[in-house]
C-alpha cells in the first residue's frame, strides 16, 4: 500500500512541515536567551552582536530568493529535509565556534542555520497547497504559526531550563541540533511531494514558467503584502529574539528564565490566535479582519514597549499582541488567492523574505540605538553593574542598558507596526474566491 493512503496521513504531512517552522523559530530565538553570552564569548558589542545574528536574516532573504522556486521546481520532500540537516549542522557549528572564540567561524555557521531555515515557512504552504483543498487552506495554514510559535516558546523558557539543567548553552544548544537531524531523516522517509487527488498540479505540460515568476513579482498586492509581513513581524525578531530578555531583567529584576516566560506570552498568544483568526476568515472579510487585529496588536506592544508596567500586565499585553498578530498567515491566504496555484511556493517566498529584510535591518538598528544612549556602565563576570575607569575593561564585560534606553530604541518597533497597517489598507484581496486557474 502507497504510504500516502495510510489513514491520517494528511495529518502526518501537516505535523512534519509543521515541525519545520517549529525548529526555525528555536533557531531564531534562542540568541536572546545567550545575548550576554554572545557578546562575552566572542568579546564585541550590542551593535556587533546584533549583526552576527542578523546575518541570519540576510542568508534568509537571499536564499529565499531562489527557495520558492526551487521548491516549486523540485518538490517539497528532498529539499526539506536537507534545508533542516544544514540548519543542525550550522547550529552545531556556532557551538563549536563559541567554544574556541573563533567569530568568523560564528558567521558560517549563522549563515548554515539561515539556509537551512529560509525554506521552512515556504515549504508548509507548498505541502498545505498540494494536501489540501483551497477552501481549507487559510485555516490550515493558520497552524504555520502555531507550530512556529511553539517552537518560539521552546526557544525560550524550556530551552532555558535546559541551558539550566546542563550547566551549559552549548550542551542545550548540541541536543537541538541532533533533533533536528533525527527529524531531517524522518521527513525524508515519510513526507511525500504529489497528492494524486491533485492531477492538475502535476499533469503534463505545467511547469514552472519566467512568464509565472514575472506576473508574481510585478504584482503590486504581493509586494505590499512583503512588506506587511516584514514591518507586523519584526516585532517578534527583534524584541523577542534578541533584545526583549535583557529589556525585561532589567525592567523587574528578574532571572532570565523569568524574562523568558514573559516573552513566551506572544509566542502562546499567536499560537491559539492563528488558528481562530484562520478559522474566522472563511466567514469573514480576511482584510478587515486583519486591520481590526493589527490596531489591537499595535496598542498592546506599544504599552509594553513604552511604559515600565508590571510583569502581569506585560505579560498579558504580550499574550494579546501574539494572538492579534496571528493575522500575519493570513497574508499567505491572500497570497494564495491572488496569485495562480502553480506558483504557491513563489509567492509564499516573496512575501516571507519580508520578515528576515525587516529583521536583519532591526536588530542591529536596535543595537545602534542602544549604544547612543548607553551610560557608560558594564556588567561584569558576577552579574554586577558597575563603572570602569578608562583603560580598565575587562574583556568578558558586557555593556549595561537602563530601560529607558530600551524605551528609545523600541520606539521603530511601534513605528513598524503603524507602517504595516497603512501598506494592508492599500492591499487588493480577492476575498472568498478560492478557486484559481494554473
Amino acid at each position: 500500500m502507497s504510504i500516502h493512503k495510510i489513514k491520517g496521513y494528511v495529518i502526518l504531512i501537516v505535523l512534519f512541515s509543521a515541525f519545520l517552522l517549529f525548529y526555525k523559530y528555536i533557531m531564531q530565538v534562542f540568541p536572546g536567551l545567550i545575548a550576554n553570552d554572545i557578546m562575552s564569548s566572542f568579546s564585541i558589542s550590542a551593535s556587533e552582536a546584533g549583526s552576527l545574528v542578523a546575518i541570519t536574516f540576510w542568508t534568509i532573504v537571499i536564499t529565499q530568493l531562489f527557495s520558492g522556486v526551487i521548491l516549486d521546481r523540485f518538490g517539497f520532500r528532498l529539499i526539506s529535509a536537507l534545508s533542516l540537516m544544514t540548519s543542525a549542522c550550522g547550529l552545531l557549528l556556532f557551538v563549536y565556534a563559541a567554544d574556541i572564540s573563533n567569530l568568523p567561524l560564528a558567521y558560517i555557521g549563522r549563515i548554515m542555520i539561515g539556509v537551512g531555515i529560509s525554506f521552512a515557512t515556504v515549504s508548509y504552504i507548498k505541502a498545505t497547497s498540494v494536501w489540501f483543498s483551497p477552501k481549507q487552506f487559510a485555516f490550515v495554514a493558520s497552524f504555520l504559526a502555531t507550530a512556529a510559535m511553539l517552537g518560539a516558546i521552546v526557544g525560550q523558557a524550556p530551552l532555558s531550563y535546559l541551558i539550566s539543567s546542563t550547566g551549559s548553552w552549548h550542551k542545550a544548544l548540541a541536543i537541538c541540533a541532533c533533533i533536528g537531524i533525527v527529524g531531517a531523516i524522518l521527513y525524508f522517509l515519510i513526507v511525500r511531494d504529489h497528492n494524486p487527488k491533485q492531477k492538475v498540479l502535476f499533469s503534463e505540460g505545467v511547469s514552472l514558467k519566467w512568464s509565472s515568476i514575472k506576473t508574481v513579482l510585478t504584482n503590486r498586492d504581493n509586494w505590499l503584502l512583503t512588506l506587511y509581513s516584514g514591518l507586523s513581524f519584526t516585532a517578534i525578531d527583534a524584541f523577542a529574539g534578541l533584545w526583549g530578555n535583557n529589556y525585561f531583567k532589567e525592567q523587574y529584576q528578574v532571572s532570565t528564565e523569568y524574562a523568558a516566560g514573559i516573552i513566551s506570552m506572544i509566542f502562546l498568544g499567536m499560537a491559539i490566535g492563528s488558528p481562530i483568526i484562520g478559522k474566522l476568515s472563511e466567514n469573514f472579510n480576511t482584510k478587515k479582519l486583519m486591520l481590526s487585529f493589527h490596531v489591537v496588536a499595535t496598542i498592546s506592544l506599544a504599552i509594553v514597549l513604552t511604559f515600565k508596567t508590571s510583569p502581569l500586565i506585560s505579560s498579558i499585553c504580550l499574550f494579546v499582541f501574539g494572538f492579534c498578530l496571528g493575522i500575519y498567515m493570513l497574508t499567505f491566504a491572500i497570497g494564495r488567492r491572488i496569485n495562480s496555484l502553480a506558483v504557491t511556493a513563489t509567492v509564499a517566498a516573496l512575501i516571507n523574505t519580508g520578515e528576515p529584510v525587516l529583521g536583519a535591518i532591526f536588530d542591529p538598528l536596535i543595537g545602534y540605538f542602544l549604544e547612543l544612549t548607553w551610560t557608560g556602565d558594564y556588567i561584569n563576570s558576577t552579574g554586577q553593574v558597575i563603572h570602569y575607569a578608562q583603560g580598565m575593561v575587562p574583556v568578558n564585560a558586557v555593556k549595561h542598558f537602563a530601560v529607558s534606553s530600551y524605551h528609545m530604541a523600541f520606539s521603530i518597533l511601534t513605528l513598524s507596526m503603524v507602517l504595516a497597517f497603512i501598506l494592508l489598507c492599500f492591499v487588493k484581496d480577492k476575498d472568498n474566491e478560492f478557486e484559481q486557474t494554473v
